[in-house]
């Protein structure tokens, strides 16, 4: 399967809407820099959208689960089966996501990507269906190439649905148990960085 199109350049930031927010920023009754790291981000946002006023009328989140076969390993004090759970908690609207969403008016999607519990069938979630998980990467390859391939499409497809439907912002998000083991593994590859900088102990560990 092709994945030319992630080796594609960025669309550059809007130097201009970028230059605008920070006037503007400068003209607001508050003191300099009162607003910290919210102004930071509007003056992204104003770039990214290429306008003085960035929006977030319109909000669009995609939450993909997938389960890592990593766990074999002991590396998380959460039993995989609790993947599969917390997807049918977003289906149904009882996550803190789901509220969070509902509360911004946004449009949440559930994709399954892989998850070893077997959850075709429930409503509300969207099945890819790579596989019952991904292999136990300190043995081999947690993926091939072909299943890599078809979810990094399924998140491109995400955010060309967030497009066309005229989304101000896009919201990326994940469910998996062993996920911090396998994002600080990539991480790890692809910024040279060591384990120990990228992850802290895991959710319930000392």
């Amino acid at each position: 399967m092709d994945l030319e199109w992630l080796n594609r350049p960025l669309k550059n930031l809007d130097e201009t809407a970028r230059a605008a927010a920070l006037r503007r920023q400068a003209q607001l009754t508050k003191p300099p820099g009162a607003l910290g790291e919210l102004e930071k981000a509007a003056v992204f946002l104003a770039a990214a959208q290429g306008r003085e006023r960035p929006r977030a009328d319109s909000i669009w989140i995609s939450v993909y689960a997938g389960d890592h076969g990593v766990v074999e390993e002991g590396v998380s004090a959460f039993p995989q089966a609790v993947t599969g759970e917390m997807v049918k908690n977003f289906a149904r609207g009882g996550a803190a996501i789901s509220v969070l969403a509902r509360q911004l008016g946004a449009r949440l999607e559930v994709i399954d990507l892989g998850t070893a519990s077997g959850l075709a069938g429930v409503p509300g979630v969207e099945h890819l269906g790579l596989g019952p998980g991904a292999a136990n990467s300190t043995l081999g390859p947690a993926m091939r190439v072909e299943q890599c391939a078809r979810a990094m499409a399924a998140g491109r497809r995400s955010v060309e649905r967030a497009c066309r439907e005229g989304a101000d912002l896009f919201i990326g998000g994940e469910m998996g148990i062993g996920n911090t083991t396998a994002a600080a593994a990539l991480g790890c590859a692809l910024l040279g960085e060591s384990p120990g900088r990228l992850a802290g102990p895991g959710t319930g560990l000392n």
